[in-house]
């Protein structure tokens, strides 16, 4: 899988509620950028922190989806294959949290957790599980960033004490105990399994540091941990791992994935370095990343990213030398293969008329869904 990170165009406000026509073209020129340069997947975010999708009311359970949400990630995930690119939904971020969000009661409620699965994610997953433009399903990007570390427990799978304060880890401070993020990682597995067994999941590692059991480390989301934190309940599991990595102190790391072969953390699902870029790259150009992520056995490799500015990001011309450089590269030999089931739902150049009739239906419901925005925010003016 070769790639970038589209992230957001309108943080946390790309899909959903009207909002999704402000971010189209950005998306669609990212596409385009991928196509041209010989990559074939995207990384993407939804609700992120439960700002604006989904639907809660104020206890903070959720209640539906709105009625944009389905339209807008099929129009998404269709223009994505018009190009042969695979799409990585990534649903949450633990990267930025902030106090009193919709996310911090998913985390900690279980309650509140099942609303979110029963009347929005299954019917989310139930709408796209056809589309052949849908690649994986990325639960949460960095859960790191808020589970609390130096946690011994009775239970291995819910211990930290790997994880060292210096390192950098729960950086947003909330101090989520690992049990209560696996139990949310493991419900979120199982129900898109549930919904659609041939789906792939997985969610965005901060480092290595937490899909290994080597170098004295742990690796939080095995098979086993997911499900002791599930119930047993039989989905409760990743179908590949994703690692993101940048420079610590100007250099990566000894065991950064830059540094060694895929092999080196002996896990034993499909490996996809999926965050990095030249700017925070301990001197490696970008080329020099994909290749090497080509030919040291990991599965794919998503540069960060489509905005092109702010910390470690590439502008897009760095990040399609690197996509160009592993274009048309097909050595199955390296080890980096993922073997995925194509969905058999969906095919456009098969529903042409059907096509035009969904563009020009798309474009009314997103005149309507923008003049709803207005028309709420000149009745919140007038109270």
């Amino acid at each position: 899988m070769s790639g970038m990170n589209q992230a957001w165009y309108i943080y946390g406000n790309d899909f959903g509620n009207g909002r999704y026509n402000a971010s189209r073209p950005a998306f669609l020129k990212a596409m385009d950028e991928i196509h041209e340069s010989g990559g074939n997947s995207v990384r993407v975010w939804v609700h992120v922190e439960g700002e604006n999708t989904p639907m809660f009311n104020s206890s903070g359970y959720v209640t539906g989806l709105d009625p944009y949400i389905i339209g807008d990630m099929t129009d998404y995930v269709r223009e994505a294959q018009t190009r042969n690119i695979l799409v990585n939904f990534c649903l949450w971020s633990c990267a930025i949290l902030q106090t009193g969000s919709h996310l911090e009661g998913l985390l900690y409620e279980d309650q509140k957790l099942f609303s979110y699965i029963n009347n929005a994610l299954k019917p989310m997953v139930s709408a796209l599980k056809n589309e052949r433009g849908l690649g994986i399903w990325e639960i949460m990007n960095e859960p790191a960033g808020c589970i609390e570390i130096g946690m011994k427990t009775d239970e291995k799978c819910y211990d930290t004490t790997t994880l060292y304060p210096w390192e950098g880890a729960d950086w947003t401070k909330k101090h989520v105990p690992l049990e209560r993020m696996l139990r949310f990682l493991s419900l979120q597995a199982d129900a898109i399994h549930s919904v659609d067994p041939k789906a792939l999941v997985t969610t965005g590692s901060w480092t290595y540091r937490t899909i290994t059991d080597q170098l004295n480390r742990r690796n939080f989301y095995s098979d086993e941990c997911l499900r002791l934190a599930s119930g047993s309940l039989p989905g409760a599991y990743f179908d590949l791992y994703q690692i993101h990595t940048y420079q610590t102190l100007f250099i990566y790391l000894p065991h950064d994935p830059f540094m060694v072969n895929a092999s080196v953390y002996n896990v034993s699902k499909p490996l996809i370095i999926g965050e990095f870029s030249q700017d925070q790259g301990g001197g490696m150009t970008s080329p020099e990343q994909f290749t090497w992520a080509y030919e040291h056995g990991y599965s794919g490799a998503w540069s960060w990213d489509a905005l092109g500015s702010g910390q470690a990001a590439d502008d897009v011309p760095t990040q399609e030398r690197g996509m160009e450089s592993i274009r048309d590269r097909n050595d199955q030999s390296k080890g980096g293969r993922v073997n995925i089931t194509i969905n058999d739902g969906y095919m456009k150049q098969n529903l042409q008329g059907f096509g035009v009739i969904r563009d020009i239906f798309w474009i009314i419901l997103n005149i309507f869904g923008a003049f709803n925005v207005f028309l709420t925010s000149v009745v919140k003016t007038l109270l």
